[in-house]
């Protein structure tokens, strides 16, 4: 991870989107019920947005993730062609488990995970560790996906989007 930390391009308010704010897609994790995640194009980032209930803070809040939207054929690619392929197929072996690469100065990474929310319950863990979280003011951000949810319709809806600003 490099040393410099990218500016933040502030919380998006999922009820008051600005003019350079477009939902791509409404992601619904069956775990998190009460949860609203979305994701949205803002200015050349992928942003992962959630508007979730805090408990500690008793009230509802927003927390979330940004990626260079260059990165998103990448990131598609190593799921589909690393993780979630073979190691005889030319996918990562089973001591790969993660990746990293640099799109426009930021270091993006997957991790794989075997409890991914929940016990037994794999899944990726897709990080930038140029920026720090909007809740905790540490890097990296972080968006974990169960593989079910990808191989379900995510991955494709996925493609759809990087085909789109690539």
């Amino acid at each position: 991870m490099g040393n410099v930390i990218c500016k933040p391009l502030g919380l998006i308010d999922h009820r008051n989107l600005k003019s350079d704010e477009e939902v791509l897609l409404t992601i619904d994790y069956e775990i998190f019920s009460d949860e609203t995640t979305l994701l949205i194009k803002k200015c050349s980032h992928l942003v992962i947005s959630t508007d979730f209930y805090s408990k500690m803070k008793n009230k509802r809040r927003y927390s979330q993730s940004e990626y260079p939207l260059t990165a998103l054929p990448w990131i598609i690619d190593r799921i589909e062609n690393g993780f979630f392929k073979n190691p005889d197929a030319g996918g990562f072996s089973d001591f790969e488990r993660n990746t990293t690469a640099e799109f426009e100065g930021e270091t993006i990474g997957i991790n794989a995970m075997a409890h991914c929310y929940t016990e037994n319950l794999p899944g990726l863990n897709i990080w930038n560790g140029n920026r720090k979280s909007y809740i905790s003011n540490i890097t990296p951000h972080e968006w974990n996906i169960p593989n079910d949810m990808l191989k379900d319709g995510l991955l494709d809806k996925l493609k759809i989007i990087a085909d789109k600003y690539s």
